[in-house]
């Protein structure tokens, strides 16, 4: 699964870590900082989503999408789907470019 990730996945991902590490050095306010899971974790999440029961995967919390991405991978592979919820609408305009830019809106 983490053989062949698509660069235009991999391409966002580092993106947002570099976002979410400026948010946490220049002080930005915790509710506008991106709430994203470390890449380890985000392997972790993959893996386990992978070996979760069939049927849909849904994430309460979408932030800009990093989550949502390696969650992705698991249901690219398995043919399931993923809803994602984001109240913040800032953080859900950054979520639909992140699915735009890395090729996973669907």
């Amino acid at each position: 699964m983490f053989h062949d990730i698509p660069e235009s996945v991999i391409r966002r991902m580092r993106a947002l870590e570099s976002m979410d590490a400026a948010h946490r050095a220049d002080g930005t306010p915790r509710a506008r900082r991106l709430r994203q899971i470390s890449p380890e974790t985000g392997r972790f999440v993959s893996v386990w989503a992978a070996a979760a029961p069939p049927g849909a995967y849904l994430e309460i919390g979408t932030s800009a999408g990093y989550s949502a991405l390696w969650i992705s991978l698991a249901c690219r592979m398995l043919g399931r789907r993923l809803i994602t919820i984001e109240l913040d609408e800032w953080k859900a305009s950054l979520a639909r470019e992140t699915f735009r830019e890395a090729g996973v809106e669907d």
